[in-house]
């Protein structure tokens, strides 16, 4: 038997396999738990508020203590960290974490730099990949779509949650899209040249995102919809296969953004299946992602290749491909439990399992100032010593998403009463 058509039944047994580790209370949120959320997202806020010479509303991406016990930071923002500002934002004020001044300021601050941080391709403005976060000046030209989908996700919710009170369509006015767009397909601009974005298993997600702005593309999936048959889904996962490994990221925050869609979905329900027999086998408790790291290469994309099995299939790719850091040795040193995706579990599937790993990064991955670090390293249960945006931004939005009723960020309307009071989550 394949180990495709395994997923497949096992997609199908999700009911069951839900039943088996999810007790009818466990979705609802005791006092305790509730306080330790909150407590959780105030302390993953202080990141966003270490001060820097960033444009107002900005922050480092990613900062580590040096020899003198000071703080260094990479100062290089991308559009995807620039999408993870605004949710963030958009997150602690749905929290009561700032005011409407505040919340005010940072987005103007965050539109500002949008507004300057531009690649211009033949005379027309593109969002720019890398640019710096005290000018917006480039540091590294070019056209990300896969960063700049996510960005597009983030502008959406933003622009309901505030009821249009701020100019973003006037920046999908000013930017070129549609030449990026060639015979349908969605294209990268990196060194003055056209190529197809290589966007793996993030293209569902960063369609969605072209999609909210009405940005015309082929649709990146000709397959029947995983979920109208096994036959379907088989062959979806097949397809995935043939992509690359699959991970939390960006499923699970499709999920708390905008909503789950079909392939979302099937996505999760292998890997929450996966990730739980794991730990059931080896005692590892298990939620993977992408994830910067503390040495070389300093990121790695973390996951389930559905192609393999056993424990090679939970792989553990360098940001840079080098052959010393393609070997068992590599992933077996820095596999990590992922923070962002451990809240992520814990928001959009309440289980006892997730809470477990949940509870097991918040006291094992709480940094003692700015926030979260990244996860904690499953040989030597210590945790990367960086702390990074994208984390802390995910644990923003997890909570949020929880407080929101388990819906998602894009259905959220802020306004003095909301943030004020927030709502008690309910299953």
């Amino acid at each position: 038997m394949s180990i495709r058509l395994n997923c497949v039944r096992a997609i199908v047994s999700t009911t069951a396999f839900i039943a088996a580790i999810l007790p009818a209370s466990a979705q609802n949120l005791d006092a305790e738990t509730e306080k330790q959320l909150r407590s959780d997202a105030a302390h993953a806020w202080q990141f966003f508020e270490r001060k820097t010479t960033a444009i107002p509303g900005l922050t480092a991406p990613n900062i580590w203590r040096n020899d003198d016990g000071q703080y260094d930071s990479y100062d290089i923002v991308t559009m995807w960290d620039a999408g993870s500002i605004v949710l963030a934002t958009v997150s602690a004020r749905s929290l009561g974490l700032i005011d409407d001044a505040q919340f005010d300021t940072r987005v103007r601050g965050l539109l500002d730099f949008l507004n300057r941080a531009v690649f211009t391709y033949k005379g027309k403005p593109l969002p720019n990949f890398r640019s710096r976060m005290d000018n917006a000046k480039s540091v590294e030209a070019g056209y990300d779509t896969t960063d700049t989908g996510r960005l597009f996700i983030a502008l959406n919710v933003l622009d309901k949650a505030t009821g249009g009170k701020y100019p973003i369509g006037d920046l999908f006015k000013k930017w070129d899209l549609k030449s990026t767009i060639r015979d349908g397909v969605m294209h990268d601009i990196k060194g003055n040249s056209f190529e197809p974005a290589r966007s793996n298993i993030y293209r569902f997600y960063v369609s969605r995102g072209y999609s909210l702005w009405s940005i015309d593309h082929n649709s990146v999936y000709t397959g029947d919809t995983p979920g109208i048959s096994d036959a379907a889904t088989e062959a979806f996962l097949k397809e995935l296969g043939g992509i690359g490994p699959i991970a939390t990221e960006p499923s699970a925050v499709e999920v708390v953004e905008i909503g789950p869609s079909p392939f979302t979905t099937a996505i999760l329900d292998v890997l929450e299946k996966r990730q739980y027999e794991r730990f059931q086998s080896t005692g590892k408790l298990t939620s993977v992602s992408e994830t910067p790291i503390d040495r070389a290469p300093w990121f790695t994309y973390q996951g389930l290749d559905l192609s393999r099995d056993g424990d090679d299939a939970w792989t553990v790719y360098p940001y840079v491909t080098e052959k010393r850091w393609q070997t068992p040795a590599f992933a077996a040193n820095n596999r990590v439990v992922n923070t962002k995706a451990a809240y992520l579990w814990f928001a959009i599937r309440p289980s006892e399992y997730t809470q477990k790993v949940w509870s097991y990064v918040r006291e094992n991955a709480k940094a003692p100032e700015y926030g979260f670090h990244p996860g904690v390293y499953e040989a030597t249960g210590k945790p990367a010593t960086n702390i990074d945006l994208n984390t802390n931004a995910t644990i923003l939005e997890s909570i949020a998403y929880i407080f929101n009723n388990r819906k998602s960020l894009g259905g959220m309307k802020i306004s003095d009463e909301s943030a004020s009071a927030p709502t008690t989550p309910v299953p």
